[in-house]
């Protein structure tokens, strides 16, 4: 007798996504508030993120950790850094129904002078310097 055959079954599975859903990235306000009050007080201080990890004694990649709102730095970190250039570092608790102080602006930057082309400095090496009549 011949061996019967278990009937074909057809799975269905089901179509993969075209594209994945977006990740919600949550930062919390608070590590939000102090990524950008890390980033103010370097700019603010005229430097690159380069010479501020050097000035901090840090890695360039750990500066950065502490200017992306996705980290929050440790409080020693933060009392490094306001050290360093020239801050204090200070904590306090405020009632929540009492609206949060704004914080301070800092000083705009020196607007930089435009740059001369290439064409004005070929012409300022041409151009002799006038004589000083005595």
């Amino acid at each position: 007798m011949p061996e019967a055959r278990p009937p074909s079954v057809a799975v269905q599975v089901p179509a993969a996504p075209a594209e994945p859903a977006p990740e919600v990235e949550r930062t919390d306000p608070l590590a939000a508030d102090v990524a950008r009050a890390v980033r103010e007080l370097r700019v603010a201080a005229g430097l690159s993120e380069r010479a501020a990890a050097r000035l901090l004694g840090t890695s360039q990649t750990q500066l950065r950790r502490m200017e992306d709102p996705r980290y929050l730095p440790s409080l020693r970190s933060l009392a490094r850094l306001a050290t360093a250039y020239g801050h204090r570092l200070r904590i306090g608790f405020e009632p929540k129904d009492r609206p949060a102080p704004k914080p301070a602006r800092p000083a705009p930057a020196r607007p930089r002078p435009p740059a001369r082309t290439a064409e004005a400095r070929s012409r300022a090496r041409r151009r002799p310097k006038a004589r000083r009549r005595s």
